[in-house]
């Protein structure tokens, strides 16, 4: 009976593949105890893991708060992947339109141009900063914040920080001081490549955030302790993604 439950919960349950498989596990293991418990006191094998079962509860409760689990996971892997590839980014524009652009002899930009980079600088480092704060309020900042709440802002604000990026991206290059075509060294085609892949992985990973956090699969609750046990960190190791 405890493996058909399990079975049953894995079919409810998506969300990345390696704190899934733990938390199942776990589960497992819990009524395996309590099993073990019962039959301990007198239960034949049988009844020892239906009141095991029983006692655990059903499970749709049961994979909601797990959902809500991985979904805290999946936002923190999110503003792991903002702070490490926004910063492999920012460091590598700025390199290429400050030193690079000047050893080329390139001219000095207008300043309407000049102010509109400072700004998408500017709000680079804060959205990494807030990137980071959004780990902190999915771990002990469960206490007081709704983590599905916080797994929505943080995925939704991801996605419109992706949209200004892009936007002002195509601006700047649209009307840099000089062409592009001549561009002199490899630093443009490695700002394009990781451009293009910071900007698709992100949005998939904010994008899984918002289905893992559905009403249709997390229910109506939304509770403030969800993901108060997840010590804050990054879990970059993780694939986001199901199964």
């Amino acid at each position: 009976m405890i493996e058909q439950y399990v079975a049953r919960l894995r079919r409810e349950v998506r969300g990345p593949l390696l704190p899934r498989r733990g938390m199942i596990n776990e589960i497992r293991d819990g009524l395996r105890d309590a099993a073990a418990a019962h039959r301990s006191a007198g239960a034949t094998p049988a009844a020892a893991e239906r009141l095991a079962v029983e006692e655990f509860g059903p499970v749709g409760p049961v994979a909601a708060g797990v959902r809500a689990e991985l979904a805290a996971v999946a936002a923190r892997y999110l503003a792991g992947l903002v702070i490490v590839l926004g910063s492999t980014q920012f460091a590598l524009a700025h390199y290429t339109w400050t030193t690079a652009a000047a050893a080329q002899g390139w001219p000095e930009p207008t300043s309407w141009y000049s102010a509109l980079a400072r700004v998408v600088d500017l709000s680079s480092v804060a959205f990494m900063v807030l990137a980071g704060v959004s780990v902190l309020a999915l771990g002990r900042g469960g206490r007081v914040l709704p983590t599905r709440r916080v797994v929505q802002v943080v995925a939704v604000v991801t996605l419109v920080d992706v949209v200004a990026h892009i936007v002002s991206g195509m601006v700047l290059s649209a009307y840099a001081p000089q062409s592009m075509a001549e561009w002199e060294g490899p630093q443009l085609v490695a700002m394009s490549v990781l451009s293009v892949v910071s900007t698709v992985w992100i949005s998939w990973v904010a994008w899984r955030c918002l289905w893992l956090t559905s009403r249709r699969r997390c229910g109506a609750e939304d509770g403030a302790d969800d993901g108060v046990h997840l010590r804050p960190g990054l879990l970059l190791r993780d694939q986001v993604r199901s199964p």
